[in-house]
């Protein structure tokens, strides 16, 4: 068994794995974050089946409380749709493709952190602690921060992200050309819908925008994506999620005629846009050092995985920590999380393709898949199941 753990980051990944060490007795781990504990602005987070099948683990029924929000239907439209008819709108049931009816959920992402932080005491986690240095001696690592401080433990988990401090090779961070642009709309009612369970998917050429309501309050968050070919490149620092961006260029560039849309549209007054970046290739592990979440495989957050990648990894290595597996640990955990970890990428950069369609042959072949999918429920299962059903307690998928 190891002695002590560091995880770098107090993330949803981070603090996932310190909740199970914790819940298992495993209680020698420190958390450091490198920015002060603050709660950021609302913004909407999906937690598909998957993650919520894990979190469950931690706390039964956890997503009783209010405070999480129930998804049952995905609806796919076109920006340039006036309304919804028959033929244009693809609907979606999410609820019986799930074989213990784990439901689809969405929150506010300070929900789902102060989930994972309420049972973690100050001395499990540390805050203002940036990691500038990691030595290892023989089975020791040390870890040095920013302000001369430092500690050491037998194994390292870095959770810090796509711009991870601790991964020590920042060259593999590559620019993808889209940018996101999201803000939430608080206390949003439609005058149009009365649906409040419902991601609503809106296509157009090279974006898309989606929008879901994340709480009881009818809290609306909006993403929307667009390709530009206003090249962006990394430079070392963190991209900086709070630059706020016109509304009125939001609008136009996902204008819309659309009365449901043109409606979120014209009331939303807060937008914060920034690049999209993604990893180069997945790092799995280095040494007696394991990386999680999006400093292991960031990627284009088209298929509403990250936060659920993240939440299965944590599981993952746990359960490799207290099986007491110490010798090539990072064998083992990339053997468990490489090939699922590829697919989720492979079919996120599919969604790319099918979401942003310019050519009118394709596009009539997408909405004849969508239908497809729609009217069936094994397509919806060939589509979502592998995605939704995956445990990783079982040793494969069941349905």
């Amino acid at each position: 068994m190891f002695k002590k753990i560091i995880i770098i980051g107090g993330g949803i990944a981070g603090l996932t794995l310190a909740n199970f060490l914790k819940k298992n007795n495993f209680n020698n781990f420190r958390i450091y974050e490198r920015f002060e504990r603050k709660l950021s602005r609302p913004t909407g987070i999906q937690l598909t089946p998957n993650a919520v099948r894990i979190l469950d683990f931690l706390g039964s029924r956890f997503f009783l409380n209010n405070n999480f929000h129930r998804i049952n239907y995905l609806s796919i439209n076109s920006v340039h749709s006036k309304d919804f008819t028959s033929n244009q709108e693809v609907r979606m049931n999410l609820q019986n493709i799930v074989s213990d009816k784990m439901p689809y959920l969405s929150c506010d992402r300070n929900v789902l952190i102060k989930f994972l932080e309420k049972d973690l005491s100050p001395k499990e986690i540390f805050y203002n602690k940036q990691v500038v240095q990691t030595i290892k001696d023989h089975n020791i690592i040390r870890v040095k921060f920013s302000d001369g401080s430092e500690d050491h433990c037998d194994l390292l988990v870095s959770a810090d992200g796509m711009f991870s401090k601790s991964r020590l090779d920042n060259n593999i961070i590559k620019s993808t050309n889209f940018y996101a642009y999201r803000g939430v709309l608080k206390n949003f009612y439609s005058k149009y819908s009365l649906e409040n369970d419902v991601v609503r998917l809106w296509l157009s050429g090279n974006k898309h925008l989606v929008t879901y309501f994340i709480n009881s309050q009818n809290d609306l968050s909006f993403t929307g994506i667009s390709k530009s070919s206003e090249k962006t490149t990394y430079t070392g620092d963190d991209v900086n999620y709070s630059i706020p961006f016109p509304a009125d260029q939001f609008r136009s560039i996902f204008f819309s005629e659309n009365k449901i849309l043109r409606e979120t549209l014209d009331t939303l007054h807060e937008v914060y846009r920034w690049p999209i970046f993604s990893l180069k290739k997945r790092v799995f592990y280095r040494d007696n050092q394991i990386f999680i979440g999006d400093s292991s495989h960031g990627t284009v957050p088209f298929q509403a995985q990250g936060a659920a990648l993240a939440i299965e990894d944590s599981y993952v290595l746990y359960e490799q920590i207290i099986k007491n597996v110490t010798n090539n640990l990072g064998v083992f955990y990339f053997n468990k999380r490489n090939s699922r970890v590829r697919r989720i990428i492979l079919r996120s950069h599919l969604n790319v393709f099918l979401f942003h369609l310019k050519n009118p042959f394709l596009i009539i072949l997408r909405s004849i898949l969508f239908k497809i999918i729609e009217k069936s429920f094994l397509a919806k299962k060939l589509m979502f199941g592998w995605i939704f059903n995956y445990n990783p307690r079982s040793s494969s998928y069941f349905f």
